[in-house]
């Protein structure tokens, strides 16, 4: 019987370490796929997003000659801009037909470099490749890795026409790739499926660019079975490895995250030393039992039932131990697929209670999040309201304060700050609580997560035993809440990317669409001047000065990303050189009103007109000439409605003009057409009086401060 109880011990440990095996195997193969879900979908969205920088860098340069591109210094800023706006984005490149650079948005003039010997330039010279993944490559200038990914450009003859280029940090990929868990040994790689060339890997080498190569072979047999993704066992470096690899988007590059397939090993061995240590005992127990039991065969009935009763006493405590360490397993494995930090909470109190055979259970918050009671287990019901006559706070304070195991075994007998104790003496049919064992959660940050608290009528129910398994049963806790944290985190990095991928598509479609409008206002201004100017001189001086209000006005919008100017800074803007030192001349009255984009250039362009026209015929002409602008702005119907009146005071004598010039029409005209606007223009001999009534309707550019 010795000899069988010693053999069942063995088999016992033996399954019991086989099966935990197999599940940290199991473990770490969901982890690797998991991780390589993630990451694949996080590239695909940075491709994307690169693909729309290069459509956009391509759509700037589309229909100018390269001289002209190269020369550009308005396009070299709007391509700098771009550039800002990508963190993972180290320079953008444009390289005509022969791989010549000719404009690049870390500097201006354009340096003298040629691409033609990069694949990524090669590649895209015999057929259009779409978007095209080269080599990662150490920056001649930056001595950084990094890799290019490039866009076919095309002449006006629909034939190659040369590259838009980007040039991709690695240490932007290594930087997030670092924050996923992962097992010990992990290593996580961005590949091409075409020639298995390494593009990016973390940990990185020593040298940024010498990657572990992969087994191509082993690589593409797994292809064959699922092109998508799935997992594959190779070796690299003489390491036998698993790895699981996953598509990004539809493109022909892959992330690969793979671990040795002994990285189960320490975590197994720990685990198995704390089975082995139970498993010892028990051995132990059993053969001390066994060689007693042969020894005094012979001896009273009296000693044999007292060896029955150590063995099954034995026994028992093993079954004990067993029973609590299936407990932390099965509480372990749902933690570990668990994401939702409710579930998280309710798994770990039930467990909780289940391990320390308290009566009830609840969980803290922790102090930053004001330490309220977020989840709590009674059974009976009856002991919540005991629980509540509780101040826990008092009686567990170094738990909540300094983060330690408190563990009262009679609550009743306890002394308070002012030497009465915590609890009364129980009644019937009123439950008192006497044993109190609060463990917190810590996270790997240091920081207290939350306070774990159970409790029961009986005194003395916890002991060290009890703090143990707790402190097990937390660490288990702390991991979870951190995937859980993680797992948030990662949601909310998604969520913000789609928004400002949206955004970024809605500026476009509004900068095209401001850039017609502003060359259709151009056109306009050129037509007007020709008709009203009587020389070449009278041309260029007029069409000089509007194109200019044109600009500032423009200027004002850019700053507000094309949504509004505001109408004071327009009239600072044109009035300001004509004011004197005291600023008495110019005189503005009005709140503050911004004026939106459709209606800031015409209104804009109007005021220049007038302030042209007093410089030139009216009360800027003449020292003590007087200008004031006084505005009300009020809600309407469909927005604002603003009268704007200017007045002239202390010019010369005024007549009613012979001829409608420029400024005229644009009054009446322009601000009528485009703004539905009311003028009313008196000549008045003491001054010009100029009355403008317009509703201002809300802008439709979004709201770019999400």
């Amino acid at each position: 019987m010795g000899l069988f109880g010693v053999v069942f011990i063995l088999l016992t440990f033996g399954y019991i370490a086989w099966e935990q095996r197999n599940r940290l195997i199991q473990r770490n193969e969901d982890d690797i796929r998991n991780a390589a879900f993630f990451l694949a979908d996080h590239t695909a969205r940075l491709l994307e997003v690169t693909d729309l920088t290069l459509k956009q860098a391509a759509a700037l340069v589309q229909g100018h000659g390269w001289d002209e591109v190269e020369t550009s210094r308005p396009l070299w800023q709007q391509l700098h801009a771009v550039q800002d706006a990508l963190p993972f984005v180290e320079d953008i490149w444009l390289n005509d037909s022969s791989g010549r650079l000719r404009l690049t948005s870390e500097r201006f003039p354009t340096p003298l470099s040629d691409v033609s010997g990069r694949d990524v330039f090669s590649a895209q010279v015999s057929a259009d490749q779409g978007l095209y993944i080269g080599e990662p490559i150490v920056g001649r200038v930056t001595k950084t890795p990094t890799f290019m990914i490039s866009r076919r450009l095309k002449d006006g003859n629909a034939e190659f026409g040369g590259i838009a280029a980007v040039t991709v940090s690695l240490s932007y990929f290594y930087d997030y790739w670092s924050k996923i868990r992962l097992p010990k040994g992990s290593r996580v790689a961005l590949m091409r499926a075409s020639d298995g060339s390494v593009i990016a890997q973390h940990p990185p080498p020593p040298d940024g660019l010498s990657f572990a190569p992969i087994d191509k072979a082993a690589f593409d047999r797994a292809l064959v079975s699922s092109s998508q993704a799935g997992l594959y066992p190779f070796v690299s470096l003489g390491q036998e490895r698993t790895g699981a690899y996953r598509q990004v988007d539809a493109m022909p590059l892959y992330i690969g995250v793979s671990m040795p397939q002994d990285a189960y090993w320490t975590p197994w061995f720990v685990q198995t030393r704390l089975y082995g240590a139970f498993a010892l005992v028990a051995l132990l127990a059993l053969l001390a039992l066994t060689v007693l039991a042969s020894e005094q065969f012979h001896e009273q009935a009296a000693d044999a039932a007292l060896l029955e009763r150590q063995v099954a006493l034995r026994t028992s405590e093993l079954r004990t131990e067993t029973a609590a360490l299936e407990i932390l397993n099965r509480t372990g494995s749902v933690l570990a697929a668990e994401l939702d930090i409710d579930r998280i909470i309710e798994s770990v109190v039930n467990a909780g209670i289940e391990l320390t055979e308290a009566r009830f259970g609840a969980f803290y918050c922790g102090a930053s999040q004001s330490e309220r009671e977020h989840y709590g287990k009674f059974e009976p019901a009856s002991l919540r309201e005991a629980f509540a006559a509780l101040n826990i706070r008092e009686i567990c304070a170094p738990a909540f304060l300094a983060g330690r195991t408190v563990r009262l075994d009679n609550v009743a007998v306890e002394q308070g700050h002012d030497g009465t104790p915590f609890t009364l003496d129980s009644t019937a049919g009123h439950p008192v609580i006497r044993s109190i064992l609060a463990v917190p959660i810590v996270l790997r940050t240091g920081e207290t997560h939350g306070i774990l608290v159970f409790g029961h009528e009986r005194t003395g129910m916890f002991n060290r035993r009890s703090e143990r398994l707790l402190a097990g049963l937390t660490a288990q806790a702390a991991i979870a809440l951190e995937n859980s944290r993680l797992y948030r985190n990662a949601q909310s990095e998604i969520e913000e990317r789609k928004q400002a991928q949206t955004q970024q598509s809605l500026l476009i479609r509004e900068l095209h669409h401001r850039v017609k409008n502003t060359l259709a206002t151009v056109q306009a201004v050129v037509g007007a001047t020709a008709r009203s100017a009587l020389s070449i001189d009278d041309f260029y001086q007029a069409f000089v000065g509007r194109i200019i209000s044109l600009a500032n006005t423009h200027s004002l919008l850019t700053e507000a990303v094309w949504q509004t100017a505001s109408l004071r800074e327009i009239l600072e803007k044109e009035l300001r050189p004509y004011n004197d030192a005291a600023a008495e001349r110019i005189a503005f009255h009005g709140p503050e009103v911004d004026l939106p984009s459709e209606a800031a250039v015409p209104i804009g362009m109007a005021i220049h007109e007038l302030t042209t026209n007093a410089a030139k015929y009216g009360a800027l002409s003449v020292p003590e000439g007087r200008v004031s602008i006084s505005w009300q702005a009020g809600p309407a119907e469909d927005g604002t409605r603003l009268v704007l009146v200017w007045e002239e005071r202390g010019g010369p004598a005024v007549r009613s003009p012979t001829r409608q010039g420029f400024g005229s029409r644009l009054l009446h005209r322009v601000l009528a057409t485009q703004l539905n606007a009311k003028v009313e223009t008196n000549y008045e001999p003491a001054g010009v009086r100029v009355a403008i009534d317009a509703v201002l309707k809300e802008a439709r550019f979004p709201d770019m401060s999400v």
